[in-house]
Parts: structure tokens; C-alpha cells; sequence
């Protein structure tokens, strides 16, 4: 009740205002996100509009999606996986990965100012409240958008808190105790060297965010906005109001958090949250053994894994007594044994939250985390990517998963690690205990996130939220 009184109350300062979305990140879980934050506003009568490689899942009123390709749709479509995993597995020099990704990303944002469609947008008279965007995603750039339409920014972040993003905003950084998710899969409770190790990592990036990647996003606003009347974008990144982190502070590393940081993990799923078709309802519900759910999320080309890790994940599975739903774009597989259905597409809360599933077989993403906290079902998790290295050392730490390496696959090492996690009662009574930590909340994630971006609204980019810090680097 006092929630809804809260939100009530806000109507009287948030009118019904125009929102820009400007994402040229082809992440299919960001955008899944995305569109259930934009979803939630214009249910309330505020008008989105939506510059973005992925078109609305689903039919949103007040909402107009304008397509955005860029270089990074065909590098990311075009891949073979032996080309994914050696970009995945790419070594860097003291943890320090994100180059690799601003250098494209880059390319993308030159990519969204070429596009016809966003220069008739930044030639045109139109008004906007809010512009959203992902800036510490690699973006700087794209502040002119907020340049052109005079509005403060929502950050999207659609990782967890990361250094850069604490510092961006005037958080404390924290290096002693939090680990930095994009270098080193590490614990809150680390070695003097990997404190060190976490000290330099964390340098670096900031050093590179200074010395290199801001100025070449200035070079990209010159070359293509070409307005003598904007900033420098470090200055544009104090129109920056609040960020949106995609993490669950509650079931997290203890963390300080300034007032412009709101943390929304698990939001996504007020919009994915749906019914199961009945093909893979009726498997569920029979499976009297129980099933493990396998997939390896939106990002990973799993479809083209080489079939030494197929053939191995199918001789394992065949020697278990449970059903394996397995999400993968293969039509079909040799020697698939009755136990296995394979499927496109789920709803995949709704299947780890089937009373039926007993394991999720995962490759460490973040939402896909957020939704087996919130169902209490443990995990084995194959990760890629040093943000799912760091998400599966989170899941040991908790006590809830395994994790096993990409070479690491055989029929032996997938079962033995299965049947393990299965077989000991405490990772299920783990994963219960972070499922009631996780539901239970003072305010739902979609509330926070209506409630928030109101208040911004409510307060003209409410800057009485801003820490002097954040003001310092600049």
C-alpha cells in the first residue's frame, strides 16, 4: 500500500513526457531489459521512442521503433565459433578486456550518426524529457543527443557495477574489497595480489577511459554532429542524472552505493515471465525425475559449437535418469536419446521456476543468474566471457553451482559435475535461502525503476542526487 501511495503521488510530478532510447548495442538480453523498462513506462502514458537493432518483443501502445544496424550486427552474426571463443578467451594485459569491445563499439557509434534516420532526428524541432542511453557501455558519444535535446541522461547498465561505472557516477571505488567484474573473477575477499592485481586493472581502464577512448569520441562528435555550441563529452557525462545498474544489491557483494545509482536487477522478468507452450509444459510436467534446463543464453552461437561438446553434453545427458529441455537453434542432433527435447525459444523464468527443474545447465549471464536466484534452482555453469567467469565464482561463493570450462566439456566432466550439484542436498538449500533473500524486497524492481525515472522527471533531472564526486574527475 505504501508503494502504491508513493507511486501516486509521483503523477503529480512526472507528466507525460517524451523519452529518447538511442541503443546500438546488439545485446538481445539488454534489449529484453530495455523493452520491459520502456514497457512500464508507457503503460503510464509516457511517449518512448527507440533507436535499436531489436524491434519491441512484444506489441507496446506509445511506443515508435525506429531499426538501428550497425557494424557490430554483422561482426556479431557473421562469426564462426572458433572466431567467438578466441575473442572470448582473448588474453589481456592485467585483466584489463575492454578495449577490444570500445574499438567496435566505436565503429557502432560512428555507424548510429551516419544513419539517415538519426540525422533527420538531429535536424528536426522534436522534443525530448529524458534521453537513454548506454554510456559507460562505451558510448560517450552519443551524449549529443542530450546536447541537441537539452535533457538529462538515464544511464543503462546493463552489466553490474563495474569500476568504471562507480566512477563515472562519484562512487567510491572500493578497490580493497570489490572486485571488478570485467577482469578478474575474484571474491570480495582477496589476496593482497589479487588487490593488487585488482588496483592495476582498475587503473588502467580508467587511464585508457581518459587518455584514449573519450578523446575518440570527441574526434566522432566533431566529425559528425559538428555543433560548435556543445562540450567536451566528459562535460556532456555531468547531464548523466542517474544510472540504472543491472544488479541485485541485496544478493551481491556489500557495496556502497551513491543516491544516482539504482540498482534494478531482475526487472526484465515482469516482461518475460510468461506461460510455457503446452509441448514443453507437458514434458515438465511428466518428468517425474525432474529436468535440467541447458542453455547458454542469447549471446554464445552455441548452434555452431563444434560437435566434440554436442556429442558430450548427449552421452552425458543419456545416462541420467532425468529430461533435458535444451534451448539451441539446432534443428536436430545425432543420436538425440527420448530424454532431450530440444526447443528455440522458452520463457526462461517460467522454466526454471517450474517445480520440475532441478538444475540449470548455464553460461554465467547475468540475467540468467537474476532468474535462478529468484527461483532457487542451482546451477552448472559453462562461461565465455570474464563478466561469467566472475558471475560463476559468485555462484560458488554462495554455495549454489558449479562451474566448468569450455575444454574442460567431456561426457565425464558434464556428468561429475551434474550429478554432484544434484546429488548434494546443500546446493538446493542454497539456492532456496538467495531466492528468499532475493523475493524478499521493499519495493519491487519495477517499481523502483517506474518510481525513479518519474522522480528524475518529477525534478528536472533531479541533481540533488549527484554526489560532489561526481563532479571531481572531470
Amino acid at each position: 500500500m505504501r508503494v502504491l501511495l508513493v507511486l501516486i503521488s509521483l503523477c503529480g510530478l512526472a507528466h507525460c513526457a517524451r523519452i529518447l532510447a538511442v541503443l546500438p548495442f546488439p545485446s538481445k538480453s539488454h534489449s529484453i531489459l530495455q523493452y520491459a523498462i520502456f514497457r512500464l513506462l508507457a503503460q503510464r502514458g509516457h511517449e518512448v521512442v527507440v533507436y535499436s537493432p531489436y524491434p519491441p518483443p512484444y506489441s507496446i501502445a506509445n511506443l515508435t521503433y525506429i531499426d538501428l544496424p550497425t557494424v557490430l550486427n554483422d561482426i556479431y552474426s557473421t562469426w564462426s565459433f572458433e572466431q567467438f571463443n578466441e575473442k572470448v578467451l582473448e588474453q589481456n594485459f592485467y585483466g584489463f578486456p575492454i578495449k577490444g569491445l570500445w574499438d567496435v563499439i566505436a565503429l557502432a557509434c560512428e555507424d548510429v550518426f551516419k544513419n539517415q534516420n538519426v540525422a533527420d532526428l538531429l535536424e528536426s524541432d522534436e522534443h525530448f524529457d529524458l534521453v537513454f542511453l548506454e554510456v559507460s557501455l562505451g558510448q560517450a558519444s552519443l551524449t549529443a543527443f542530450s546536447h541537441k535535446f537539452q535533457a538529462p541522461i538515464i544511464n543503462f547498465q546493463g552489466f553490474s557495477t563495474w569500476g568504471l561505472t562507480d566512477w563515472i557516477v562519484g562512487n567510491s571505488l572500493s578497490i580493497s574489497y570489490i572486485p571488478d567484474i570485467a577482469s578478474f573473477p575474484f571474491t570480495h575477499n582477496m589476496s593482497f595480489k589479487e588487490r593488487l592485481q585488482n588496483f592495476l586493472s582498475t587503473v588502467i581502464t580508467i587511464l585508457f577511459y581518459h587518455l584514449d577512448h573519450l578523446p575518440r569520441h570527441q574526434q566522432i562528435v566533431q566529425q559528425y554532429y559538428k555543433d560548435p555550441s556543445m562540450p567536451h563529452v566528459k562535460e556532456m557525462i555531468k547531464e548523466i542524472s542517474i544510472t540504472l545498474t543491472n544488479s541485485l544489491n541485496i544478493m551481491d557483494y556489500p557495496r556502497p552505493y551513491t543516491p544516482n545509482m539504482i540498482p534494478i536487477g531482475g526487472t526484465h522478468m515482469s516482461a518475460h515471465d510468461t506461460p510455457l507452450p503446452q509441448d514443453i509444459d507437458s514434458f515438465m510436467d511428466n518428468a517425474k525425475e525432474g529436468v535440467i534446463f541447458f542453455s547458454l543464453g542469447t549471446f554464445v552461437p552455441s548452434h555452431i559449437m563444434p560437435s566434440k561438446y554436442i556429442q558430450a553434453f548427449v552421452t552425458a545427458f543419456k545416462k541420467m535418469p532425468y529430461m533435458v529441455l535444451w534451448k539451441t537453434q539446432l534443428e536436430s542432433i545425432p543420436g538425440l536419446p527420448k530424454n532431450i527435447m530440444l526447443t528455440k525459444w522458452v520463457p526462461q523464468p517460467t522454466v526454471i521456476g517450474h517445480p520440475n527443474c532441478v538444475l540449470f545447465l548455464t553460461h554465467g549471464g547475468l540475467f540468467s543468474q537474476h532468474e535462478a536466484f529468484y527461483a532457487g534452482v542451482p546451477v552448472v555453469g559453462i562461461p565465455f566471457t570474464g563478466e561469467q567467469r566472475y558471475n560463476m565464482r559468485f555462484y560458488e561463493h554462495l554455495g549454489v553451482g558449479l562451474k566448468l570450462e569450455l575444454d574442460e566439456v567431456t561426457e565425464e566432466t558434464v556428468y561429475e559435475k551434474i550429478y554432484t550439484v544434484i546429488s548434494n542436498p546443500r546446493y538446493k538449500e542454497n539456492a532456496k535461502r538467495v531466492s528468499s533473500i532475493v523475493r524478499d524486497q521493499s519495493m519491487s524492481p519495477t517499481d523502483t525503476v517506474v518510481y525513479w525515472l518519474e522522480y528524475v522527471i518529477g525534478y528536472a533531472g533531479a541533481p540533488h542526487l549527484k554526489p560532489v564526486s561526481f563532479y571531481l574527475w572531470m
